[in-house]
């Protein structure tokens, strides 16, 4: 089925209104799966003209029709070594066919990476990816696939999340709940009302935030009281959340969460502080960045630059040196690039280089979050990579890189 409409894709792409022998040709060969011949008539014609742009994404479409992305990947990279033009329209379909194909990988870890992909990614073209992602076995992917979903608009979209709000497992169903909030539907409306009572006090919790979210007076109390709850990480959640309701109401048990024995728990409280206008979040805030502990002064300094508070500059400049750990350095790099201040790329462009490849995954990953093409060129040399992780994650993150953006879809009401 792909191989036949990307045919007709390549039809309409070169054989508008004029003589186009050699894409008819290899449409024709396209249509019948005979890819190794359409290669060769593709070969032969760049070797010509290897510089003919248009034959050297007629060639990608080739790979991707016989399910070869990888291959479709490194023919797309050659056009970089001769200054070609970028086509993001086509990099975006090699990203999507990567993660198409990570999806069925028999590594959970690559199925969820490949899953976070299509999320990051998510745009109308991808609604039936994601509606295939919503039901696959591998919960991880289901709840990265909400993500997705999240970010479209219609009445199926909206059925979907629905139906994930009922899924066997929390994970998805929390992911689902989230999602929902700023949808505002009666049908989502009274879904994440029976989603107050679910089993899960992570699902409960998510549910009362979107409908706290949407004015509700006996949610926003529900998700008051899960900043008491037992565990550290939904009175977390919980803080975060309140902090972006916007209501003063939550300022005394915030205060109260100051004195949590977590300190995590005392920072995403006084963050939630400083957005409510509260100036004890921000004393806190500063105080968490001399704590001793070095990952709870980087939570610290990520709250600050949350606020866009420029102090936070300071430690985490001081945690990209190369003594520290390398987690501490990635996620120092990525917080200072949220203040804007890009001082961690150098850092980056050297990780991504690194002998292991889970230290170059992360490092593409953290480059496709800086924006404003800045790690563009570090990317497209983890495009090369050896090893298919890295390859895929930098094909990813370029992907997002290039992408102009994506309108949301619509599907009728809702």
């Amino acid at each position: 089925m792909a191989g036949v409409i990307l045919a007709a894709a390549i039809l309409l792409a070169w054989g508008c209104g004029r003589e186009a022998p050699i894409e008819d040709r290899v449409s024709r060969l396209v249509a019948r799966r005979d890819f190794a011949g359409a290669l060769d008539l593709v070969g032969e014609a760049l070797r010509k003209t290897p510089e003919d742009w248009r034959l050297q994404d007629l060639r990608v479409h080739v790979f991707l029709a016989g399910g070869q992305p990888d291959m479709g990947l490194a023919s797309y990279a050659e056009r970089w070594a001769r200054n070609g033009p970028e086509s993001p329209a086509l990099f975006r379909q090699i990203a999507i066919a990567l993660a198409e194909q990570g999806l069925v990988s028999p590594e959970g870890l690559a199925r969820t990476r490949a899953a976070a992909a299509l999320a990051a990614l998510a745009g109308p073209d991808l609604k039936a990816v994601l509606r295939l992602a919503a039901g696959h076995p591998d919960a991880s992917v289901r709840a990265q696939a909400v993500q997705g979903l999240a970010r479209l608009q219609g009445q199926e979209a909206d059925a979907l999340l629905r139906r994930a709000l009922a899924d066997p497992d929390a994970e998805v169903r929390a992911a689902a709940a989230g999602a929902m909030g700023a949808r505002q539907s009666p049908e989502d409306g009274a879904a994440l009302a029976d989603a107050l009572t679910d089993p899960s006090p992570r699902v409960r919790l998510r549910a009362a935030a979107a409908l706290a979210g949407q004015g509700q007076p006996a949610a926003f109390q529900q998700l008051l009281a899960f900043l008491r709850d037992p565990d550290e990480s939904l009175r977390m959640q919980a803080a975060e959340v309140a902090g972006h309701l916007g209501n003063p109401a939550a300022i005394p048990p915030l205060l109260a969460r100051l004195r949590d024995p977590n300190p995590y728990v005392r920072i995403y409280a006084a963050e939630a502080l400083a957005r409510l206008g509260d100036a004890r979040g921000p004393l806190q805030l500063q105080r968490s960045l001399r704590h001793q502990n070095r990952s709870v002064a980087m939570y610290a300094a990520e709250a600050l630059a949350n606020l866009a508070d420029a102090e936070a500059s300071a430690p985490l400049v001081e945690a990209l040196a190369p003594d520290r750990e390398v987690s501490i350095r990635l996620y120092a790099a990525w917080t200072l690039a949220r203040l804007g201040d890009l001082r961690g790329l150098p850092v980056l462009t050297a990780l991504i280089q690194d002998q292991d490849a889970q230290v170059r995954v992360q490092a593409a990953w953290t480059l496709g979050q800086l924006g404003n093409g800045t790690g563009v060129v570090p990317l497209r040399q983890a495009v090369q990579d050896s090893a298919t992780p890295v390859r895929w994650q930098a094909a990813w993150a370029l992907a997002a890189s290039l992408r102009a953006g994506a309108p949301a879809e619509q599907d009728g009401k809702g």
